[in-house]
């Protein structure tokens, strides 16, 4: 079942504040996992600890959420701009396996790293990690069916970012 209903049922302000939020935290959480295992595994920088890849993939994709949902609020053409993303069902479907994905790895992860770090840490982190790799998959399957994949198909209709690769 499509996130739609839920979304739809709620105000057009809110609907941009909460589709905002979601892509720049889908964004982080996209980027910052293979950062931070680039950063410890080689470049080692920093020794390798699934606690720390947990709270550092918390706390990017908490602040991708916020920084998207503070640019969704100061976004203008509301209306116009909702018509658009509910226009959009690759965008929808991006959302859906993204949803999804954190949904399965906040329990998924717990299970495999138990020992590892703190039960909070693990269930947060493990969604974090999963709503970028829910995205990932997405893009994967537009890939193996032979579809083009643009820079726009990931930051879309989100404000700032996908307003620069629109005019590009």
């Amino acid at each position: 079942m499509s996130n739609q209903a839920l979304f739809s049922s709620q105000q057009p302000g809110t609907q941009v504040i909460l589709h905002s939020s979601l892509r720049y935290a889908q964004i982080a959480s996209m980027i910052i996992p293979p950062v931070y295992l680039l950063r410890t595994l080689v470049l080692r920088r920093k020794p390798f600890s699934v606690r720390g890849l947990m709270h550092t993939s918390i706390l990017w994709t908490g602040l991708g959420g916020l920084a998207g949902a503070g640019l969704g609020y100061g976004e203008s053409a509301v209306r116009d701009r909702l018509i658009r993303i509910k226009a959009d069902v690759q965008q929808t479907r991006s959302n859906d396996y993204s949803l999804i994905s954190a949904t399965l790895a906040g329990l998924l992860i717990p299970a495999i790293f138990l020992k590892r770090a703190p039960l909070p840490s693990l269930v947060l982190g493990g969604a974090s990690i999963g709503l970028g790799a829910g995205v990932w998959a997405h893009l994967g399957e537009r890939l193996g069916k032979g579809e083009k994949v643009k820079v726009e198909d990931v930051t879309g209709e989100v404000p700032g970012v996908g307003d620069v690769a629109k005019k590009a």
